[in-house]
């Protein structure tokens, strides 16, 4: 029975070496490498993932909070992570801002396209309407282009939708048998027929004056244009006989009033405008956006011109010209 005792441990002895060895022979063939690399790679892997999730090692936080990712960007050292009601403050204050500088740029469209007029004649496109607006000034009406339609009368132009023509009727203008008058008349007829009706919202009055002024018909506003207004007016300036003295200030006072956008004012007045006159005629064309008023004045070229008419013309954006009636 000893002997056996003491058999036993040698042969587990024997059978241990030969385990180690052969685990270190594994060990040291190929396949035996490759999986202790892998294993251990494996176990770098799961401590360096760990570290990242506790917070104790890995790279910073990153998040899809806009207010944040400035907030840490511009940190010099890390803040601790933000509460809900702390981020939805974040988030409101860059929705406010945006929507701050998103009002600043609309407001800013707005107040270029309040300087936009409307459609003007010879612009085709909204890209040249909206160019002319921004090298125009502000007082459009006032140089003499509101749209509508371009109309001559005794050798002036005017462009608009609302016309007045405004016409000497004087003992003078029978110089010469009448012809002056004529002259007048024939020159009215023919640019109020040239009026066109298809135009929209195109309008016309007629103002004669001695030494008083009368509106065609009693009229208080403007007339449409269609052929029955146009014969109309002509009828009415064929009846006009040349008599009286001459007095333009309450006729042009009669033509401011009723707004239009030119008036064509033809006289043969010797006498000048007294500068109150003249005050006063473009204060009225201001209060009543008149665009333009042109002047015709009939004369003997042997004869001194009447510088105030010019200056009515200039002073009101309208043209001036001057007939010789000793040519008619």
């Amino acid at each position: 029975m000893q002997k056996n005792d003491k058999v036993e441990p040698t042969r587990a002895s024997s059978g241990a070496r030969t385990g180690a060895r052969a685990v270190v022979e594994w060990c040291g063939s190929s396949f035996g490498s490759i999986c202790l690399h892998a294993f251990a790679l494996a176990l770098l892997f799961l401590a360096f993932r760990s570290s990242g999730e506790d917070g104790s090692g890995g790279s910073s936080r990153t998040t899809d909070e806009v207010g944040i990712v400035f907030r840490e960007s511009l940190s010099a050292t890390p803040s601790e992570p933000l509460s809900e009601t702390e981020r939805s403050s974040e988030e409101s204050a860059l929705t406010s801002d945006f929507s701050s500088e998103s009002s600043t740029v609309d407001s800013s469209r707005e107040m270029v396209e309040s300087f936009l007029p409307s459609n003007e004649i010879g612009v085709s496109s909204v890209g040249a309407s909206s160019l002319h607006s921004a090298l125009s000034s502000s007082d459009s009406r006032s140089s003499g282009v509101s749209g509508g339609q371009r109309v001559g009368f005794g050798g002036v132009k005017g462009s608009g939708r609302r016309f007045v023509y405004v016409l000497d009727h004087s003992e003078s203008m029978n110089w010469g048998g009448g012809a002056p008058m004529r002259r007048a008349v024939s020159e009215a007829i023919a640019s109020i027929k040239s009026l066109d009706p298809k135009q929209g919202g195109s309008k016309f009055q007629v103002v004669v004056f001695n030494h008083d002024a009368e509106v065609f018909e009693d009229g208080k506003s403007l007339l449409d244009v269609n052929p029955r207004s146009q014969e109309r007016a002509s009828r009415f300036l064929r009846s006009l006989i040349a008599t009286g003295g001459t007095s333009p200030e309450k006729a042009l006072e009669i033509a401011c009033r009723l707004k239009p956008d030119v008036i064509f004012f033809l006289t043969d007045a010797d006498e000048e405008l007294s500068e109150r006159s003249l005050e006063h005629i473009r204060a009225l064309r201001r209060q009543f956006n008149v665009s333009q008023i042109c002047v015709i004045e009939f004369g003997r070229a042997s004869s001194a011109r009447n510088e105030t008419y010019k200056r009515l013309a200039g002073e009101n954006g309208g043209a001036y010209a001057f007939k010789d009636v000793e040519s008619m």
